[in-house]
């Protein structure tokens, strides 16, 4: 059975063909008689950041050989608050779907089912509870699609992959933008926007920059009003109101919060760590008071508020295991319909080993294909080597690395998700504390406060494959990647999650590296060989490794 999930905005008049552009993160993902084949996010071949338009590049992409005609299922997992009527959106959906796929079955899976299932699919473990959070939810589609709630802003509920059990209990109804995920998001553009950038392309990563920046914060938070205990106050987080109890953000007070923080004259970087206090203390409050009644030791996260790194570190010892699957933003709902589907027409799922890369893996005549694609003479001459030994070519790269020089490195299959994890990356020493700033300015052309990860081989006293957490850093040799707090996001591989990246590692005297994400400030992370050679030529990198071709 050919099954594909697909998330992104449906073209309201097929006349104009216009999308909504209050969706991000659309994309498509194929399974094929319950086993995994591709997933993809829109925008790395779109080349528009959080590209959120309906996924026709990502559908291409995932079919590959298949034709559309021969698609069984389509499971479609709508997002946001959509300005029509009932009747349009079924007519809409209707007319899109079977004008692509025309013999296939349209199903439809609630966006937080579907950030659910890309979760509970993912885990280590066979049973256990699951819990969303993130900023607006499904909206008007639950109304049209028969959901009780009104928003499905957050759910929880449990579940036994043996014996395909998958229970959701689903908060009470409430107005969309009372949620954890609205209140840093809407607090991070004011923060940003307020001081350092204008530009709307970049709104979808406010919380992330903002996030970064709270290190900064010199003030004591209690020298800033409205910070409270949440234990102790409902004014801002409001525990009463809803059916379990829970806290939940008080919409008009923390609006009022906005204008009274821009009013006191405080910086940015005070804002910050203001914010990012507040939402810690509420985050550990709502996963503690659902531990005690709801929340089994197995729990398994997934929707935006999952990204911020330094939350999920102070939640990581009240269970016995965590799962976050590396794609817990929207990146995920297209994945987690297409589980969901399978898991629904009671196929034997099978997903890779490595749930991180789950897109296209290029070969020697993609890569020599992008070296002489015409198009990019322009941007200069392409020097390259190929060497039919891999570990040669590993011995000259780390010698490169140790001589810091910056490298970019392109191997196997793309990541899927919004970080990269040594697949797509741009790499560096870590070991001067200036390399952090030449990453940043040179590079990346970003801003200064902007931190970087680091990877490094698995067993060394740290446990994240996917970066979703922070650690503190007990060494001095790591300037680089070492937070104003002093932590790092640290990444670590195997030989079954990155075989190639643990043999560059192993060259190293020290194997650890500065790791970010291989793209320009703005732009996607690169898919394919001729954008890495475009990102490449434009942007201040000293080599570029692709399979086996080392570029200059």
């Amino acid at each position: 059975m050919n099954i594909i999930g697909i998330h992104g905005a449906v073209d309201w008049d097929p006349h104009d063909m216009k999308s909504l552009n209050m969706i991000h993160d659309s994309g498509a993902t194929l399974f094929v008689d319950g086993k995994h084949v591709r997933s993809i996010d829109e925008e790395r071949l779109s080349r528009r950041k959080y590209d959120g338009r309906f996924p026709h590049k990502s559908i291409d992409y995932c079919l590959g050989d298949i034709k559309k005609e021969d698609i069984d299922i389509v499971c479609f997992s709508p997002s946001g608050v959509e300005k029509c009527h009932k009747q349009s959106i079924m007519k809409v959906i209707s007319n899109t779907f079977h004008n692509i796929f025309p013999n296939a079955k349209v199903w439809f899976v609630s966006h937080h089912l579907a950030h659910a299932a890309s979760s509970v699919f993912t885990a280590p473990f066979n049973s256990g509870s699951f819990l969303t959070l993130d900023g607006l939810g499904s909206g008007l589609w639950n109304l049209a699609f028969g959901n009780v709630t009104r928003y499905e802003n957050n759910s929880i509920g449990y579940f036994d992959k043996n014996k395909r059990l998958f229970r959701t209990f689903r908060m009470q109804d409430w107005v969309a933008t009372n949620s954890f995920g609205d209140f840093y998001g809407t607090m991070s553009n004011h923060i940003y926007f307020d001081k350092f950038d204008k530009d709307p392309n970049h709104y979808h990563n406010c919380e992330g920059k903002v996030m970064g920046l709270s290190a900064y914060g010199k003030c004591d938070i209690e020298d800033i009003p409205f910070t409270k205990s949440t234990e102790d106050s409902k004014e801002i987080f409001d525990i009463d109101q809803y059916e379990f109890g829970l806290p939940f953000v008080n919409f008009h007070h923390y609006r009022k919060v906005i204008d009274d923080l821009i009013n006191q004259g405080y910086s940015p970087e005070d804002k910050a760590r203001w914010l990012q206090k507040n939402y810690e203390e509420s985050f550990v409050y709502l996963i503690k008071e659902l531990k005690k009644d709801y929340l089994e030791d197995n729990i398994c996260f997934a929707g935006g508020c999952f990204l911020n790194i330094s939350a999920n570190s102070l939640i990581r010892s009240l269970f016995n295991s965590i799962h976050i699957p590396p794609y817990p933003n929207d990146s995920g709902v297209h994945f987690g319909a297409a589980v969901w589907a399978s898991y629904k027409s009671k196929e034997i799922i099978e997903i890779p080993y490595n749930i991180a890369l789950l897109g296209k893996s290029y070969n020697d005549k993609d890569i020599e294909e992008a070296i002489g694609f015409k198009d990019l003479r322009n941007i200069g001459e392409i020097k390259y080597n190929k060497y039919k030994d891999f570990d040669e070519l590993c011995e000259i790269v780390a010698k490169h690395l140790e001589d810091n020089k910056i490298v970019a490195w392109f191997q196997g299959r793309s990541e899927h998700g919004p970080r990269a994890l040594g697949s797509r990356s741009i790499l560096m020493s870590p070991s001067k504390k200036e390399n952090k700033d030449i990453m940043n300015s040179r590079v990346k052309h970003r801003e200064y406060w902007r931190p970087f990860a680091g990877i490094t081989l698995e067993g060394r006293g740290y446990d994240s494959p996917y970066m979703l957490y922070s650690e503190q850093v007990l060494t001095d040799d790591v300037p680089a990647i070492t937070h104003e707090d002093n932590t790092c996001r640290m990444q670590t591989v195997n030989d079954e999650l990155n075989p190639r990246m643990c043999d560059l590692l192993r060259k190293l005297e020290n194997p650890v590296l500065l790791n970010t994400s291989f793209n320009d400030n703005g732009e996607p992370i690169v898919e394919s060989p001729k954008d890495a050679i475009m990102a490449f030529k434009n942007m201040d990198i000293d080599y570029l490794v692709m399979g086996n071709y080392l570029i200059s």
